[in-house]
């Protein structure tokens, strides 16, 4: 699911931990739904309010029934997780439940260079990536690298005037030398090529083109 920035800068990524007891789990998970604003179906619902709602006794609670209830939970938060992470428990601590980057998308983040970004950031910039197109099956492909500007023209000129650098040209009747300036340069690359720019902030932007 996609959230705003605001959303994400509120997101529980941390569910709960130290504890594998379902009768912590579930009205801890529960809440969590709550939270970010998620309907849980109608019949979970009714075996979370018998199992752990307000009203709920020590004689209603049934083991068997609480362990489905669980994993029902688990599967809800999942699918309600921002776009490239999923709801579980941690890989280095199974008591740690929370919301965790996909390893997809993790490797995709460290092929770019961004491993020490926080979650919020992360899910923000994957939604915007995958609204454009952009995955960690194509990232390979489509990634050419990064630039630096106060705004998206200033970025893909820097960029325009790097990437000639880097292929050392110095004289030729096209690209380009037949342009006026490098911000025409790089606008003969966004409709030429497909190449486009995506902010990570602070002036930096990641640098992609159609694969």
């Amino acid at each position: 699911m996609n959230y705003s920035p605001q959303q994400l800068s509120e997101f529980p990524w941390i569910a709960s931990s130290g504890t594998l007891r379902e009768e912590d789990l579930l009205p801890r998970f529960w809440g969590i739904a709550d939270q970010i604003g998620a309907t849980i179906p109608d019949t979970l619902l009714a075996r979370l309010q018998c199992l752990v709602g307000e009203d709920s006794s020590e004689a209603d609670w049934d083991s068997e029934l609480a362990t489905h209830a669980c994993f029902e939970l688990i599967e809800f938060l999942c699918d309600a997780a921002p776009a490239g992470f999923y709801f579980g428990a941690s890989d280095g601590d199974g008591a740690c439940f929370g919301f965790w980057v996909t390893e997809a998308w993790a490797n995709a983040l460290d092929h770019m260079g961004l491993g020490n970004c926080d979650p919020a950031g992360w899910a923000e910039l994957i939604a915007e990536l995958e609204s454009d197109g952009i995955n960690p099956e194509n990232i390979e492909d489509s990634y050419e690298g990064t630039a630096e500007g106060w705004s998206e023209e200033r970025a893909g000129a820097d960029y325009a005037q790097t990437l000639v650098d880097e292929l050392g040209l110095l004289k030729a009747a096209e690209w380009p030398f037949s342009c006026i300036d490098w911000a025409g340069a790089w606008r003969e690359l966004e409709m030429g090529d497909g190449y486009r720019l995506h902010s990570i902030g602070a002036g930096d932007w990641l640098v992609f083109r159609n694969v």
